[in-house]
């Protein structure tokens, strides 16, 4: 089986914060709906069963034209969520190191998972995603999922049993596309691509 996982579109410029996510929660642009619709040309004719977002409008938003196509509704998932950055979102770079100096150096020296001033860790994402992927395992049917950035590094850390606090070393673009096989004989999650395209 597999599973793709694809992060959302650009998003717009602007002060939208959500109080239930207490995070931005920015639809797509203009360039990200072009990005999201294009999609459609690489899972036409890839076999998918379910789809599940994030809560994150700008997931839900990529994945509309995919789930069009596909004829399935698509399923929130809260295990998809980004990392939770807690306090220290919409704030300034200034702002982070004047109240967060030990956060700050901490995070940057990609030598140790840290907590985010109020929000959660590295590896309580991995957690969750192992969570996840356990019950997508059960379901057993390819499955496409969208999500995050700092989500789907975390996931390629997970994967490969690398620490998260290497997550830094992996480039994910707007819509990039990641795609697992689950190989039986090994029990393992293996990765066939990672930040894969679909050019505008």
């Amino acid at each position: 089986m597999k599973v793709y996982v694809v992060r959302h579109g650009d998003k717009a410029e602007g002060d939208y914060f959500n109080e239930y996510l207490k995070h931005q929660d920015e639809p797509l642009s203009e360039s990200g709906e072009a990005k999201a619709e294009m999609l459609c040309t690489y899972f036409k004719d890839i076999n998918i069963s379910q789809i599940y977002t994030s809560e994150y409008l700008r997931t839900k938003q990529t994945a509309k034209y995919v789930a069009e196509l596909k004829r399935i509704t698509p399923k929130e998932d809260r295990r998809l969520n980004e990392i939770d950055n807690g306090a220290i979102e919409s704030i300034s770079d200034d702002e982070i190191k004047k109240q967060y100096p030990e956060f700050w150096t901490d995070f940057f020296s990609y030598s140790k998972d840290v907590r985010f001033p109020d929000g959660e860790t590295g590896e309580e994402v991995k957690a969750r995603q192992k969570e996840l992927f356990d019950e997508i395992l059960k379901y057993g049917q390819d499955v496409l999922l969208f999500s995050h950035e700092g989500y789907i590094r975390l996931l390629a850390c997970h994967i490969l049993g690398i620490p998260v606090y290497k997550r830094n070393q992996f480039k994910l673009d707007f819509c990039g596309i990641m795609e697992l096989y689950y190989d039986v004989e090994n029990k393992l999650w293996k990765i066939i691509r990672l930040n894969q395209i679909v050019e505008v």
